[in-house]
């Protein structure tokens, strides 16, 4: 048996930064939550995804696949490492692209 640990986040781009190596996308997805009275609302949960394979790469840089506002669903790895800064041991979790689509275009959402 294999064992692994995956996400799946559907949501609308925020925000690209593409690097040399790395792009990292910003992804808003909704969920639910109960005030102290115990009405419900919607808010938004901000997650990065980041992208190595070169392939998924340029099709974020499609002017129209990258778009801010578009909805997406992105699936992947989690990947924790760590890293020593300032003699100090940070930790830190990863969400790691291996596939994504485009489930609506943003201009499809006006």
């Amino acid at each position: 048996m294999i064992n692994n640990a995956t996400f799946q986040i559907i949501g609308r781009i925020g925000k690209i930064n593409a690097g040399e190596k790395v792009t990292r996308i910003s992804v808003a997805s909704d969920r639910q939550v109960k005030d102290k009275d115990g009405n419900w609302s919607t808010e938004a949960s901000w997650n990065d995804v980041t992208v190595f394979t070169e392939a998924l790469r340029k099709r974020l840089a499609n002017e129209k696949v990258g778009r801010k506002g578009n909805q997406v669903i992105f699936q992947g790895s989690i990947q924790s490492n760590s890293y020593e800064k300032d003699g100090k041991r940070v930790y830190q979790t990863n969400l790691v692209a291996q596939d994504f689509d485009v489930l609506s275009f943003a201009k499809d959402a006006e």
